[in-house]
């Protein structure tokens, strides 16, 4: 692409589809996951952590232009137990995925660009990388070419839950469970999953309340269980609590509240606070059933074992291998979690049912 036309940052044709905010620095724009003048209340992965981490946000726009570059500053993925994350980006060209870039990560500008696009009007998204904190400085594409905002409009999915849902262990951005369930539901996703936190913050559940949405969901009882947040009973109040918070501004909002996948290593031993994760499981399901028991017949139960359970586990579908702490989806688990949970929502009624 000898000849281009830049377009910046925060050029209004650009949308970042799945930000909550938008930081805007000397030439670069950085979305974030949680309003990001308050991120250091946002305990304990506020400031640049988890939420600075676009997982699930996509900058989108329409075009007829045959190629797309993009200038970009990204920084190096904090070290995680078991197998590291690759800063990986998509582009995703009406909805089909055309090329998986692998980025730089230094904190130093660096560019890339892609060929082949149709060369008609197609909406272009790049899906962001999930652990890698990105500052986007620049588009470029063809020098005659229209250019359009990306202004569909789809039911709005906003989804809370820890580093399962963050997509840990997925291929590549627009292959973790929930862009995928997005992807084939026609949702809109909006993701404040944060990798070690997750314990029902209720920062977390007041965000929760203010964003717009037509579906809710949330995973949780991992880092719960693993971190010592909370005692048993103090679990059940929280989770209660957590809901009745968002509930403030979406009464009858469908919501999905689901139990914690299976964790093959942890499943009856005791956290810090004596929680086991079967445990979580069972006061997930008993305050959802609380819950509904006081008019709250919009709230559903899932059972992360339905989603992702033993014969997962058993097939090789975790990402950490046997003889480590194994708790999440790899890159072949990441599309059979989608297909569950989606088939769960549909059961619920949470989303339609094709015809």
């Amino acid at each position: 692409m000898a000849v281009r036309r830049v377009v910046a940052g925060d050029d209004p044709v650009l949308r970042f589809r799945g930000a909550v905010s938008l930081q805007y620095g000397p030439g670069w724009v950085a979305p974030w996951r949680v309003p990001h003048e308050e991120a250091e209340l946002h305990l304990p992965e506020g400031g640049i952590g988890r939420a600075a981490m676009p997982a699930g946000v996509r900058v989108t726009l329409r075009t007829e232009s045959r190629e797309i570059g993009c200038r970009y500053r990204a920084d190096p993925a904090p070290r995680l137990n078991g197998p590291q994350e690759l800063p990986r980006l998509d582009v995703v060209v009406d909805g089909r995925i055309t090329d998986t870039v692998e980025l730089r990560c230094d904190g130093e500008d660096a560019e890339f660009v892609v060929a082949g696009l149709p060369g008609r009007m197609v909406t272009v998204e790049l899906w962001l990388p999930v652990y890698h904190q990105f500052r986007l400085r620049s588009l470029a594409v063809d020098p005659a070419s229209a250019l359009a905002y990306d202004d569909v409009e789809r039911p709005r999915w906003v989804h809370y839950g820890s580093s399962i849902s963050q997509g840990r262990g997925a291929r590549s951005p627009a292959r973790a469970w929930p862009a995928l369930v997005a992807g084939r539901a026609g949702l809109d996703l909006t993701s404040i999953a944060l990798g070690a936190a997750c314990c029902l913050q209720p920062m977390s559940a007041r965000l929760m309340r203010d964003l717009p949405a037509e579906l809710l969901t949330a995973c949780v009882g991992i880092n719960v269980q693993a971190l010592g947040s909370h005692s048993p009973a103090a679990f059940t109040s929280a989770l209660v609590g957590f809901v009745a918070t968002v509930r403030e501004r979406h009464p009858t909002t469908p919501f999905a509240l689901m139990s914690t996948i299976v964790a093959p290593d942890r499943e009856t031993v005791p956290g810090p606070s004596g929680l086991t994760i079967v445990e979580c499981r069972t006061r997930v399901r008993e305050a959802v059933a609380l819950l509904r028991r006081h008019g709250d017949r919009n709230l559903h139960h899932v059972d992360g074992l339905d989603v992702f359970g033993p014969r997962e586990a058993g097939a090789g579908l975790l990402l950490e291998p046997e003889g480590t702490d194994r708790l999440h989806p790899g890159p072949a688990g990441h599309p059979v979690f989608a297909e569950r949970f989606l088939a769960a929502l549909r059961r619920s009624l949470c989303v339609p049912v094709p015809a």
